[in-house]
């Protein structure tokens, strides 16, 4: 296997930090990218991106974690579905010009806020898709997160949001704006041409799993699975390493089926 750091270049001018990974030779390989969540790096969160990435990689895939540019100043200053969904189209589109990936087989991997951009996104070219954890009512959902947090949410300037981490994550009114007007119910009627498999915990206390549940049921593709995992929390990530396992195993049998 093959690691290197790179940047992607964007429309707006900026590079994106992020990291390739794949088999030796010139390929060419299906790819899979991954699309992390509110305020992570490319890694998500214990690097639970980096897990399904080389996993992915041992079984034939190339695959890109990148990280959005909200990491600025010493601040972690979060974008709106908007830019987010431009950074992505931008990273999408890098990825299918890379003469070592078979641009029929792209599938993407999508957690928690990442989900939402990327509905957001124009995903015509990916062939199938991973939801984890997906904020699929988001405004609701955001405002649920900064409110346990004891935040006071300022939808006409600056909230920061305290982190379990000990960081910080800003957002600003224009986040506040596009989540508003995030109509999950159409965007998922849209995905008629792609693979989907949606994945959640039953005791993920961010997001209840009948979020997932309409958003399966809104689905306009035929090719589409649920996987609720009992006692999985947001991410399946801090769970029995069994379930972790049983997690990995299904999201790479997934793509191998369906990319």
């Amino acid at each position: 296997m093959t690691e290197g750091s790179l940047f992607i270049p964007t429309k707006s001018g900026i590079k994106l930090n992020a990291l390739l990974r794949k088999l030796q030779g010139a390929g060419k390989f299906p790819a899979v990218l991954f699309v992390s969540g509110l305020g992570m790096t490319m890694h998500e969160w214990n690097n639970s991106f980096d897990e399904i990435a080389k996993r992915l990689v041992e079984d034939g895939f190339a695959t890109l974690q990148f990280t959005f540019d909200i990491f600025k100043n010493n601040e972690t200053r979060e974008l709106p579905l908007k830019k987010r969904a431009e950074e992505l189209k931008d990273v999408i589109e890098w990825v299918a010009n890379q003469p070592f990936v078979d641009t029929a087989h792209i599938g993407l991997v999508a957690q928690s806020y990442g989900v939402a951009t990327a509905l957001t996104a124009d995903l015509s070219i990916i062939k199938s898709i991973v939801f984890v954890s997906g904020t699929y009512n988001l405004e609701e959902a955001m405002e649920i997160v900064y409110r346990e947090r004891g935040v006071k949410i300022n939808y006409s300037g600056d909230t920061t949001l305290p982190r379990s981490s000990g960081e910080y994550t800003t957002v600003d009114t224009y986040f506040w704006q596009d989540a508003k007007k995030f109509d999950v119910v159409g965007l998922a009627g849209k995905l008629n041409a792609q693979s989907v498999l949606v994945v959640h915990g039953d005791k993920d206390t961010k997001i209840p799993p009948e979020e997932a549940q309409k958003f399966y049921t809104s689905l306009g593709t035929k090719n589409k699975k649920l996987k609720i995992f009992k006692g999985g929390d947001h991410g399946i990530i801090d769970v029995p390493r069994a379930m972790r396992e049983e997690f990995l195993t299904y999201v790479v049998e997934w793509f191998r089926k369906t990319v």
